[in-house]
């Protein structure tokens, strides 16, 4: 027994309206799809067959949920390919005239085929964007990388900074325990010219290679003031610059400190500077921190710096 209604359109659902953002492809099988569940032959639970079911009916009868049914008669969704072929063979057993599905089994199979190859425009720009932003994370974690090992380089510079700072922390401890000389200041320097009528020793501790072993190897306080005078006189430059040379390998700490402070004081900045440079570059560890802490203890801080700096750069 078959129920009518006169209300409403039968099968008023399974026309539904396609989006403009539907795929050519993708509104033909939505549209073959609609007009094959027309063709369905949905009963009540009395077993009559209903001339107006409702898509929640229809869903119902070829066992899909009523969501997924939307989603296929809208093009927003291409079904299964067991699905397809599915609500076909329903259609099929169920239609009164197999002539009204318009096409065949494998022509839906087909056309459901190329809606599920076809891209949407929205797709390639999507897949554009994943690819830059591909590209763009590579870049990241390469940036990322390379900062990794940069870090790690820096890391282990500071380190060896540290150890070396370390070492010359204990050697200035060392030093500090010693009976060091006066203080190079204008009373240390004429007290510095008095010791010369007596030729004292400096009174720094010996080591291996100081040239302060004996009274014969020690300049004295008027030698270091005459140099100095020699330094000051100018004269060429090739022949300055010797002066300079032999200053730094020839005098111990307390000379070199005693000479820079004479030329600080006399108007050599310039020669000053470059004696603490040569002195920090070619004189060994101990000599140069022996000498920094003399200029540091006679506030020549900025001399005290610049010699460590310059022996921090010499290479190892």
């Amino acid at each position: 027994m078959v129920t009518h209604s006169s209300r409403r359109r039968p099968f008023a659902w399974s026309w539904k309206d396609l989006g403009s953002d539907v795929t050519p492809d993708k509104q033909r099988l939505a549209t073959a799809l609609q007009e094959i569940c027309r063709q369905l032959a949905v009963r009540s639970p009395e077993g009559m067959t209903l001339t107006h079911p409702t898509q929640a009916q229809a869903a119902e009868h070829l066992r899909i949920s009523e969501t997924a049914l939307t989603r296929y008669l809208h093009g927003q969704h291409v079904p299964a390919v067991e699905v397809t072929a599915h609500i076909f063979d329903t259609a099929y057993r169920d239609a009164r005239d197999r002539w009204n599905l318009n096409m065949t089994r494998d022509e839906l199979l087909a056309l459901r085929t190329r809606a599920a190859q076809e891209r949407c425009g929205n797709c390639s720009r999507h897949r554009k964007a994943l690819r830059a932003a591909g590209q763009k994370l590579k870049a990241l974690q390469e940036g990322r990388d390379r900062l990794e090992r940069t870090a790690e380089a820096r890391s282990r510079e500071l380190e060896a900074a540290r150890e070396q700072v370390s070492a010359m922390k204990r050697e200035i401890r060392a030093i500090q325990r010693t009976k060091l000389p006066a203080q190079v200041t204008e009373a240390g320097l004429r007290m510095g010219r008095r010791a010369a009528e007596t030729e004292t020793p400096l009174p720094v501790p010996p080591g291996p290679g100081d040239r302060q072993q004996s009274k014969n190897e020690t300049s004295s306080p008027r030698g270091v003031i005459s140099r100095v005078e020699e330094l000051l006189d100018g004269g060429r430059p090739d022949r300055t610059l010797a002066l300079l040379r032999h200053t730094a390998e020839a005098y111990a700490p307390l000379e070199i400190a005693l000479s820079v402070a004479l030329l600080r004081k006399n108007g050599g900045d310039e020669l000053a500077a470059n004696l603490v440079h040569i002195y920090g570059r070619d004189r060994s560890d101990r000599d140069v921190v022996r000498t920094a802490l003399m200029l540091h203890e006679q506030d020549a801080v900025a001399d005290a710096e610049a010699l460590l700096q310059a022996a921090a750069a010499r290479p190892r």
